[in-house]
């Protein structure tokens, strides 16, 4: 026994003292924790209440360990040393701060000490006698009751415990194979947090590792940002949601792009290394992979602190307020609005013009915006609007080819010639692992462009799709 009634009670009452990490009392497993503490050591105890938290506890852990999961909520808590350490180094927090982030770690790692052998023996030392009078459990029970022995499942030196080893994060970072390892952008972040939450436990003093929390905050943001690669806006509301399953697509994965992507990396590079870079539109035709690059370079860059942010064309009204949020990050975002045209009768387009030049307020140093469109211009004009009875048409017109060249970076996306198209094709079969003989391959394809959408990237993927699925059947 390593945990005494007074130690357990000392420790339950230092929860109160919290002071940076106070959140953690909002977490659902914390506060079952939190229920069966108070269960435990309350003044006057209830035999029914104690046994409803344990199993209540008990329940929630299944396949988690309790070191691991406090871990975790410090991890993703989101408070004022958390947003200070993502914005500047460990040297420059606030002293008072640092202080009570020691504090606080001291606190947590007396709680995620504490074992479910020292809670069932306190509880079965301390309610014996409250268990057989009230319930009827015990070794003597009356009226009529059947009498539990302490070799009997249901005395609670006999319950179930949960897991209190550290081994989870380890062994889900070995499963990775490492950080140097093909992953994608949410799997390197899952695998960047396992890695430092086996360091954080191997250490013998929680508050020792006020640096190594530092550094995560630093490298992989606070909050949502420390949880998620790729973001969208929900609903329609200023709140960012993550996206679990970001398209897994690599820069390896999209062939006959030599030309674009040597301009779209060299300018994220740039936007990387903190020098300067430009807004790019990436325009052409459908199927030529402008979106997948965007995407695959969220996995290309992640460790290199990129995030994804994908906007609609609706959603440009929160654009404003969602960069004040984020300009103090050291995290570099780069907003996604894909497929970006306007008709004629939208005048959102004046708004995007504001965001990208134009505007008193200057675009932070870690915020660009990378759009796909099929039209160069994204307004759509018509030969009618040239023969208008508007006395200034020509400035009319003007406005409207003017949000183009509010991008610094036009990168035109060509349809691949047969050539191409079937080196595409090629590429794809290797790496789908497609054995087929190569006159065949290329015929089958050329017959797919024809039936199907011509020759683009996206028919090609298509096309290997359906070939997958044909030799299988066969």
């Amino acid at each position: 026994m390593n945990l005494n009634l007074d130690q357990l009670k000392k420790t339950f009452l230092s929860l109160h003292g919290l002071i940076v990490y106070e959140d953690l009392l909002q977490d659902k497993i914390i506060r079952d924790f939190y229920r069966l503490l108070a269960a435990v050591t309350g003044k006057h105890p209830d035999p029914k209440e104690i046994w409803q938290a344990y199993f209540q506890f008990f329940r929630v852990m299944l396949g988690r360990s309790w070191p691991d999961h406090l871990v975790q909520c410090l991890l993703n808590s989101q408070n004022i040393f958390a947003e200070q350490a993502s914005r500047q180094g460990p040297a420059d927090i606030d002293p008072m701060v640092r202080q009570s982030v020691l504090w606080d770690l001291a606190i947590v790692q007396k709680l995620a000490a504490i074992k479910p052998s020292d809670l069932k023996y306190i509880i079965a030392e301390r309610f014996a006698k409250a268990l057989m009078d009230e319930t009827g459990i015990g070794e003597k029970a009356g009226n009529g009751a059947t009498p539990i022995y302490k070799d009997d499942e249901n005395w609670p030196t006999n319950w179930p415990e949960w897991e209190t080893t550290s081994g989870t994060a380890k062994e889900t970072f070995k499963s990775s194979e490492g950080l140097n390892s093909p992953l994608n952008a949410q799997q390197w972040l899952l695998a960047f947090k396992n890695r430092l939450l086996g360091d954080f436990l191997d250490g013998k003093s929680w508050s020792h590792n006020y640096n190594l929390l530092a550094n995560f905050y630093r490298k992989a943001g606070c909050g949502i940002l420390a949880n998620y690669a790729a973001f969208r806006i929900k609903n329609d509301a200023l709140v960012l949601e993550g996206i679990e399953n970001p398209d897994p697509i690599r820069l390896s994965n999209l062939y006959c792009q030599e030309r674009e992507q040597e301009v779209v990396l060299k300018n994220t590079e740039s936007f990387l290394q903190n020098y300067p870079a430009n807004n790019i539109i990436l325009y052409g035709s459908r199927g030529t992979g402008k979106s997948s690059l965007v995407k695959a370079l969220l996995n290309e860059y992640v460790a290199q602190g990129l995030r994804l942010i994908q906007l609609k064309k609706s959603q440009i009204k929160f654009f404003p307020e969602l960069v004040r949020e984020l300009a103090d990050s050291s995290l570099k975002f780069i907003f996604f609005i894909d497929d970006l045209s306007f008709n004629e009768e939208e005048d959102d387009y004046r708004n995007i013009k504001s965001l990208l030049e134009g505007g008193i307020e200057a675009r932070p140093q870690n915020i660009l915006i990378y759009a796909t469109s099929n039209r160069r211009h994204f307004v759509k004009e018509s030969f009618s609007e040239r023969q208008a009875d508007d006395v200034h048409a020509a400035d009319t017109m003007d406005e409207k080819l003017s949000l183009a060249d509010r991008f610094g970076i036009t990168v035109t996306f060509l349809s691949p010639d047969q050539e191409s198209y079937l080196k595409i094709v090629e590429g794809l079969a290797r790496e789908s692992g497609i054995e087929i003989d190569g006159q065949l391959l290329r015929q089958k394809a050329l017959n797919w462009a024809m039936l199907h959408n011509g020759r683009s990237g996206r028919t090609a993927r298509q096309f290997i799709d359906n070939l997958r699925a044909e030799l299988a059947l066969n």
